[in-house]
């Protein structure tokens, strides 16, 4: 009986103490230790290099290009409202926080519903192209939307960045046709009516016949026209269509849009040695060069300053090897349709599970709301890049976000020794779901030609 009075105030004194652990915590910011080398190449060394079926970068390049430009295959808008317009549900909900930090009223909130126009899509059908990098919207302002005041970088109507280039299919215009409604191959929203040209089929043709494509070997290579005025800077992920080739250098086409509204094709010359031919090859040593171009480079939610998010950074990293992923965490870990669940396993199990079984730099980790690219192994602990924002922890009377603030390589337990002991957050290793191997997916795709 003693035993069971102890034991049952042992409790309620824990109990009490997290609970004014609670009213009372301090929240704060820091930054997360990057105590592991920020260098892809540096876990290459234990891994076993992956072999690919001979001409399988034909086949990838072809799939790539059909989902490329399938808005021009099929110029019909998608008929499913709800899924077009599925900002509006919680658009229409509490008003959230604008750039001056405070809500937006009702009022505001109803204008921009009001302009999207919603009763008469789809409006239009037409054929374009993106001519400049920017950013596809939820809703058609360029205004921020926050949850709460310190809810910065995550910006709920910054849906993505599309890149210059991008066939798109233009299905709607708000009421000012400031903005157009776009199907792309990855993402569907609200797009600058100044960042987008239609395309003629005569253009279309000439993209569509082109039969090379150049890709960067690094992020943020600026281009040139002949008289050295800065035309565009070329991003990891993005593609490139060849016109000629010569010893030296690739001529490629850049869209740019005329006065009346439709693109022209300059032709542009880049260094061959800046570039290589779409797709590259699949290897470890192709892949830690993909990764390392990005290293450190700030966390973009929704491609935000037209940085990366995790879905982003995965998407432009494989895009190099033509294999063309869709824009959110869960669709990408879906995408290869071998997701192996791992819900049911502890934290323990699941990182012995990961080690044993993903492949170094093609199996994603997916997790709620995030993805990551697993690297190998070091000193017993599986080690991962992704681009995040911070991981929280917690510890009695104390909150704190824990910042990474872009692409990095870590553990699955970043900042995990700021945790408490009763108190504490679920590490990015708790939470993982599951995992997909993106090189069994290039496999099966060899062997279905």
């Amino acid at each position: 009986m003693l035993k069971k009075v102890v034991l049952t105030s042992v409790i309620l004194v824990i109990g009490c103490i997290i609970a004014l652990s609670w009213v009372f915590v301090k929240k704060e910011i820091t930054e997360a230790k990057l105590d592991l080398p920020q260098d892809a190449n540096y876990y290459i060394t234990q891994q076993a290099e992956v072999e690919l079926p001979k001409d399988i970068q034909k086949i990838l390049r072809a799939k790539y290009l059909e989902k490329f430009y399938s808005p021009w295959d099929e110029p019909i808008a998608n008929p499913n409202i709800d899924e077009v317009f599925w900002i509006v549900p919680s658009l229409l909900k509490r008003p959230a926080f604008g750039p001056n930090l405070k809500r937006y009223s009702q009022e505001d909130i109803q204008k921009i519903y009001n302009s999207m126009d919603i009763e008469r899509y789809p409006s239009v059908a037409l054929k374009a192209i993106v001519t400049q990098d920017t950013s596809v919207r939820a809703v058609p302002t360029i205004l921020p939307s926050f949850k709460a005041r310190d809810d910065y970088p995550f910006d709920r109507w910054q849906n993505a960045l599309i890149f210059k280039g991008t066939p798109v299919l233009i299905t709607h215009y708000n009421i000012t046709r400031d903005f157009a409604h776009i199907q792309s191959g990855f993402v569907y929203g609200w797009v600058q009516v100044e960042h987008l040209a239609k395309i003629t089929s005569e253009n279309e043709e000439t993209l569509r016949n082109t039969q090379k494509y150049a890709i960067p070997n690094t992020d943020k290579i600026p281009i040139y026209n002949t008289h050295k005025d800065f035309v565009t800077m070329a991003r990891m992920g993005e593609i490139f269509p060849i016109k000629k080739e010569t010893q030296e250098t690739f001529i490629i086409y850049i869209p740019e849009k005329k006065s009346d509204g439709f693109a022209e094709l300059n032709r542009v010359e880049i260094l061959k040695n800046d570039f290589s031919l779409f797709p590259k090859k699949f290897n470890l040593l192709s892949m830690a060069s993909v990764i390392d171009s990005m290293i450190g480079q700030f966390y973009g939610w929704g491609g935000e300053l037209q940085s990366r998010d995790c879905s982003a950074f995965l998407r432009d990293s494989f895009t190099n090897f033509g294999i063309y992923l869709p824009r959110n965490s869960a669709a990408q870990a879906r995408y290869t349709e071998n997701l192996i669940d791992l819900r049911e396993m502890n934290a323990k199990e699941k990182e012995a599970y990961i080690i044993k079984n993903a492949t170094p730099f093609a199996t994603i980790l997916w997790l709620n709301g995030h993805v990551m690219l697993y690297l190998g192994v070091l000193d017993g602990r599986a080690i991962v890049a992704h681009s995040a924002w911070g991981v929280n922890t917690s510890k009695m009377f104390n909150q704190s976000m824990n910042l990474l603030g872009g692409v990095v390589i870590t553990t699955l337990t970043p900042a995990s020794e700021k945790n408490g002991v009763f108190i504490k957050s679920k590490t990015l290793l708790d939470r993982v779901r599951g995992m997909s191997d993106l090189y069994d997916y290039i496999l099966k795709i060899a062997q279905e030609g």
